[in-house]
This record gives C-alpha cells, structure tokens and sequence, in this order.
C-alpha cells in the first residue's frame, strides 16, 4: 500500500512538472539584416562607437516562452555577437575593444531574455543577462516593441565596463583615458 502510493505521489508530480512546461510555446526567431546593435562610449578627449555588423550573428534561433498576465518568460532566448562582429572604425580603436574584452579568450557577447514587462502600448522593461569576458550581470531595460509591419525591439542600456573585470585602457602614457561607462543601443527587427 504504501509503495502504491508513493508511486501516485511520483506520477502526479511528473504530470505536474510536465502540465506546467507545456506553457510555453516554441518559436523560430530570426534577427534580420537591417538590425542595427552598438557601443559608444567616451574618452577625456572625444567620443567612440562600434557598430556591430549583423553578418556575424546566429542566423536562427528557437526560443521558448509563456505569457503570465502582463509579464513574458523566456527560456533559451540568446542572442550570441561575435566579438569579431564590432567595428571601431579603425584598426587601432579595433585593437584596443578586442585587448579590453579579452576576444582570444572570450570571442563572444551574450545577452540572454530571460523575461519582459508589457508597461503600456509599446513600452515596456526586459530583463537581460549580459555575460562579457565570461563575467555575467543582470539588468532591466527600458524597450519599446513595434510588431507592425515587422517585429522591432529598440532600446539603451548604460552599463559600467567594471562590473565584468574590465579595466578601461590608457592610451598615449595616460593622456587619454577611455570612461567606465558605455552605452549599447539596439535596434533588432525580427522574423518570427
């Protein structure tokens, strides 16, 4: 009797556990060319920014979500840049950006969905997990998503380059010293 039971116990929990992934739907998701992903950041001197050429990004990827009220969740939703992808504009600002992320060691930059806060019409927050140089960190992002005629996710996020181990380089003994903060902006359409 008892291992009858416990037995029930065991299969009831299964059908739980696999009643409660069913929730979430499978989808398709490519980002297209036109997409447009940057850096900018400053100096003491002048500015600097690294466009990120969409060639060098994973063609196709199957995530998985389920919507809770206002709230999305997301399961496997990475978006994965080459470090190689990012173009400083010349060969020396190109040197320096792959130096500071390490891209020998650390050839890429996820930022990974986990889930998003529908706000009002199309304004709404993501929560995203950035992992630069193998150092991971959490952040919501203010976004606005356009779904007409294509789906389009556009935002900003300031972040400080330290909270991922990073030093920002010293250039000319000194003289010109690259600031802590940068910005990545985002303009990603996608095919679903």
């Amino acid at each position: 009797m008892k291992h009858r039971f416990i037995l029930y116990v065991l299969v009831f929990m299964i059908g739980l556990k696999a009643w409660s992934q069913n929730g979430f739907v499978a989808k398709t998701v490519q980002i297209l060319e036109n997409s447009e992903l940057s850096i900018s950041g400053d100096t003491n001197i002048s500015g600097f920014g690294c466009e990120f050429n969409t060639f060098y990004m994973e063609a196709y990827n199957e995530i998985r979500y389920n919507k809770v009220g206002d709230n999305i969740i997301f399961k496997n939703a990475v978006l994965s840049l080459k470090n190689e992808g990012f173009d400083c504009g010349s060969k020396g600002i190109n040197k320096d950006f792959h130096s500071l992320l390490n891209t020998k060691e650390y050839p890429k930059i996820t930022l990974e969905l986990t889930e998003i806060n529908l706000i009002d019409g199309d304004k709404s927050k993501a929560c995203v997990k950035i992992t630069i140089a193998g150092k991971e960190k959490g952040y919501i992002v203010p976004i606005a998503i356009i779904t007409e005629p294509t789906h389009r996710f556009i935002g900003e996020l300031k972040l400080d380059i330290r909270d991922f181990g990073l030093k920002p380089p010293k250039k000319m003994l000194g003289l010109i010293v690259i600031k802590e903060e940068i910005e990545i902006d985002f303009n990603l359409v996608a095919k679903l």
